[in-house]
């Protein structure tokens, strides 16, 4: 049981750091954007060259915001089996009747725990793999944003 108690741990530590490593991209690229947004007067009406830099990087703003939004909004779904430890199953039993939700909560036996742990860490592994992929998307993305916005810094001194 530890053991498991021990994974679940882990793989929740995944996650809040793939959110934590989100919300920090995040502010950065959209520090960028507002960059692109204040100078967009000097960005359009300037060379071919300005005015191509500036297309690629305001499309790599919005890949990086769409995978952004996919790393910080998770597609929670409620297809699995009806979990005792998932927040959004238990709110969804018991938000009218709290009193039986506590009951319930009190009688599950370490079988039926050990089981929806196994499942949860199985879940939440799924849902870590997705924002890691999504943040090495976003990183991509981010990187021809910084290299872009470089470029069109360089172009504009």
């Amino acid at each position: 049981m530890e053991n498991l108690k021990y994974t679940f741990g882990q793989v929740n530590d995944w996650i809040k750091t793939a959110d934590q490593k989100a919300m920090i991209l995040g502010s950065f690229n959209i520090a960028g954007f507002i960059y692109q947004l204040v100078n967009l007067d000097k960005l359009v009406c300037g060379s071919i060259y300005t005015l191509i830099l500036s297309i690629v990087s305001i499309a790599a703003t919005l890949v990086t915001l769409y995978f952004w939004l996919r790393i910080i909004y998770p597609k929670l779904d409620n297809k699995h089996k009806k979990s005792k430890i998932y927040f959004q199953h238990i709110a969804n039993a018991y938000e009218n009747d709290i009193a039986s939700g506590i009951d319930d909560l009190q009688k599950i036996d370490d079988e039926e725990y050990k089981k929806d742990l196994a499942s949860q860490i199985v879940i939440n592994s799924i849902i870590a793999k997705k924002k890691y992929a999504s943040i090495q998307k976003f990183i991509w993305a981010f990187g021809v944003q910084l290299v872009t916005l470089l470029l069109l810094l360089i172009s504009l001194i």
